[in-house]
């Protein structure tokens, strides 16, 4: 009995040892907000002053002192994200992360994202000079001064991660994942492709595949002809995400209203990007002042300018365009030599490459790239196409096909002289795809697309895997900007972006991945509701948890109920019959009707798909754009069962099996009194870190989890996996949402999910979660008298 004793003192000393070893550690490893600092390279102080919410707001005497500054600062904060990010677009997260996450290196090695880093990394250092090389420079050596003189990060010891030089290289590498997070056309494709050569197009006539005519558009101004609707568009590159610890983006809303609309008389201007939910958050914010520019922005790890940003004159955001910018091609290999394929009656020699993977603890991976006329042989990573074809898929990307321009546009974009010197940055874009939605003190309102939209030849379905043989499934070229989608100061006095259609221009309608209208139609319907708004109405909209698309889905799946159904059943009928869409955290009918949906959507289409396919179509937007074409059509052949002999099976045989067994399993979970089953207890929010999947780190690292409102496609896009589990945890939803009325151009308003900071010592890592999770804001400071009396800490940087 003693020893058992002396054996729990023992541990829980030890324990209580470690946990004031951790205590005190953490304490140490806090940024540093206060005092003075000694840089190389600064040519006159700098003061950065940190106010509520660990935002700095830096002041210096010229352009290279405030962006050397920002770049020690957002290492100190961010240096972990910075590491990941230039890691996963060069292939190199197996070297700190283990076997787990080789095919994540392998497929981005094969895409080759580091070959192009190189080629502009070397462009930006044999072309002319200019003035956002020598920012990025600056940055850079910000960056570089804290990675030698700063505190370690605690992942960095946790996980082993040498410490490293940042070069021009990586602002590159960092870009190209950026480009990449947006890309719909990896886990479309090759799906659709599949599915087409399984099933056959009498299933795919019943999947909405294109834009589907009736639904909403976004305007161009002035009108121009409407064109007619055009078809566009796996399961690897599933599993590549899940591995991934940088998560990808989808979504976003923005408006602006002109002064007309606008309760103030000045416009108004709002953005809320939707990104996978991840901590570090995905911005990072700071304000930037020296004679002659004054500029607040959002940042991204590792990279030097704001692709979101607003000055005293005028502000920008983004959403994703989801434009079709990728296609795959069936390569004919040349039959007398296997690095060889034939072409348009040309045999074409494959351009070999050797890549060496290093993993942690284990072997090295050999890795031989190839890349053909079209672009990199993916089949040799992706396995999907293997069930496809034995011939070699080359994938041909905008991205590849145009130098790498980012860090200069965003600069621009930062110091535009007026709308039409922003417009011309804008038109500079190849890709990735985006919505950019702009406003300005003098009254102008604007949405300009911003791509290099692909020319195909006519008829060619680009959501299907392509003829790389003979030619003629080629692409023709890149339109040009005359030919993007946009707005200025429309007369209906607002323009607004929730990744759906864009309108023709001279006739072309783009294709893409766009999302559904449920966000746009019910945006527009918000917007209409009153002549003018306040910020107050905007932050109403941006809140908004009401779906109407969700409830007529509902209404369908409610009619098809049996006669004998039990009780609970039919009670929990009546709830969806009745339900208006709301997403609250107390309303019950959303818990019912993802329940169901997946049950329905799962007995409709895993028979056809198999279950790897049909997780893997529940992440497209197909999945979204398709449910009431699908549950509309009596006729079609997705009703069959393939598990039943006489595979006779109608619609209303089908949604009828679903209920019962959705709602046993919510009674199971939830208790027999429906009236309990609030969206706050299946609807939660959990910001994870990349460490925090490894227990106890996820005490360290791990946020929430926090009940939430919202759901899929409500303006206030709360949005998970749907899974037949009867509860939902959120991973993606706006990573940030914020507000500027020019009657007061100095003070905006914003939120992030988490905080400011990805050090979990600081104060910072996560003080905004709680707001967050409830609705609310906070300031957004460019007033320097403001900011002088609300300063919480002041850092000097001086010349060293």
């Amino acid at each position: 009995m003693k020893l058992l004793l002396r054996i729990c003192i023992g541990l829980f000393l030890l324990l209580f040892a470690a946990g004031l070893f951790v205590f005190f550690y953490l304490r140490w490893n806090r940024p540093q907000y206060d005092g003075e600092l000694h840089l190389q390279g600064l040519q006159q102080t700098v003061t950065t002053r940190f106010d509520a919410n660990g935002i700095p707001h830096i002041y210096g005497a010229n352009e290279h002192d405030v962006f050397l500054a920002l770049g020690y600062l957002h290492a100190q904060d961010r240096l972990f994200q910075m590491e990941l990010l230039r890691r996963v677009g060069s292939g190199r997260l197996a070297e700190i992360f283990g076997a787990q996450v080789i095919e994540v290196d392998r497929f981005f090695r094969m895409l080759g994202f580091a070959q192009h880093a190189d080629s502009a990394a070397q462009a930006f250092r044999n072309g002319p000079e200019a003035a956002w090389k020598q920012a990025a420079r600056a940055y850079l050596q910000g960056i570089n001064q804290y990675i030698e003189h700063g505190k370690t990060p605690l992942e960095f010891r946790l996980a082993g991660i040498p410490k490293a030089p940042f070069t021009e290289r990586d602002l590159f590498l960092i870009v190209g994942y950026m480009t990449f997070n947006f890309e719909m056309g990896f886990r479309t494709d090759p799906l659709m492709s599949r599915l087409q050569q399984q099933l056959g197009e009498p299933y795919l006539r019943d999947l909405s595949l294109g834009y589907l005519p009736g639904t909403l558009r976004n305007p161009t101004h002035p009108d121009t002809a409407l064109a007619a609707a055009t078809p566009t568009t796996g399961a690897t590159f599933a599993s590549i995400r899940e591995a991934m610890p940088v998560l990808p983006w989808s979504g976003s809303n923005a408006f602006v209203l002109a002064p007309g609309r606008s309760a103030s008389g000045k416009v108004l201007f709002e953005n809320d990007t939707h990104i996978q939910h991840q901590q570090p958050a995905v911005w990072y914010e700071a304000h930037l002042e020296c004679p002659g520019f004054r500029f607040y922005g959002n940042f991204l790890a590792g990279f030097p300018f704001a692709p979101i940003g607003r000055t005293p004159a005028y502000a920008w955001g983004l959403t994703i365009l989801e434009n079709d910018d990728l296609d795959f091609f069936r390569e004919r290999p040349d039959p007398t030599d296997s690095n060889k394929v034939i072409t348009a009656g040309q045999s074409v020699p494959l351009q070999l490459r050797e890549e060496i993977i290093k993993v942690k603890d284990s072997a090295d991976v050999r890795l031989v790239c190839r890349s053909g006329p079209h672009g990199p042989i993916c089949s040799d990573v992706m396995k999907d196409f293997a069930s496809l074809t034995k011939d070699p898929v080359a994938v041909s990307w905008t991205f590849f096909k145009f130098p790498n321009n980012l860090p200069e546009v965003t600069y621009e974009l930062a110091h535009a002289a007026n709308r039409n010197a922003f417009r011309d940055a804008v038109s500079k874009i190849a890709a990735p795809g985006l919505n950019v939605l702009y406003g300005d003190s003098a009254g102008h309102i604007a949405w300009y697309t911003a791509t290099r939209f692909v020319q195909r030849a006519p008829g060619r379905s680009a959501v299907f895997l392509l003829d790389g043989e003979t030619g003629e499934d080629d692409w023709l070229g890149f339109y040009d900007f005359s030919y993007n989608p946009r707005s200025e100061d429309p007369e209906q006095g607002y323009v607004f972006s929730c990744n759906h259609q864009p309108d023709s221009v001279k006739g072309v309608l783009h294709p893409g991945y766009y999302l559904p209208e449920d966000r746009a139609s019910r945006m527009q319907q918000l917007l209409e509701a009153k002549a003018k708004h306040s910020p107050e109405d905007a932050k109403a909209i941006v809140l908004d948890v009401t779906n109407p698309k969700a409830a007529r889905v509902a209404q369908l799946l409610a009619a098809c109920v049996p006669d004998t159904a039990s009780a609970s059943v039919k009670a929990a009928a009546r709830r969806l019959q009745a339900w208006t869409g709301k997403h609250s955290l107390q309303d019950v009918e959303p818990v019912i009707y993802y329940r169901l949906l997946y049950e329905v959507l799962h007995n409709t289409l895993a028979d056809e798909m198999g279950e790897k396919d049909f997780e893997a179509f529940l992440s497209t937007h197909i999945e979204k754009n398709s449910l009431l074409t699908l549950l509309n059509n009596d006729s079609s052949r997705w009703w069959d069962d393939r598990n039943t002999a006489d595979r006779s099976e109608s619609r209303k045989e089908i949604i009828g099996k679903a209920w019962p067994v959705a709602i046993a399993q919510l009674t199971d979970l939830y208790g027999d009194d429906q009236d309990n089953w609030h969206w706050l207890r299946a609807h939660t929010i959990e910001i994870g870190h990349p460490l925090a999947k490894q227990p106890p780190l996820h005490l360290v690292f791990g946020i929430g989890s926090y009940p939430i409102p919202g759901g899929m496609e409500t303006i206030n896009n709360q949005s998970f996996t749907l899974t037949g589990k009867g509860s939902y945890s959120v991973n993606l939803g706006p990573a940030l949402r914020r507000i500027v009325d020019f009657a007061q151009p100095e003070l905006g308003e914003s939120i992030n999910p988490s905080g400011q900071s990805g050090n979990p010592s600081s104060a910072y890592y996560q003080d905004q979660a709680d707001r967050y999770a409830s609705g609310k804001f906070r300031e957004e400071l460019l007033d320097r008298k403001r900011i002088e009396a609300e300063t919480k800490h002041t850092l000097i940087f001086q010349p060293k």
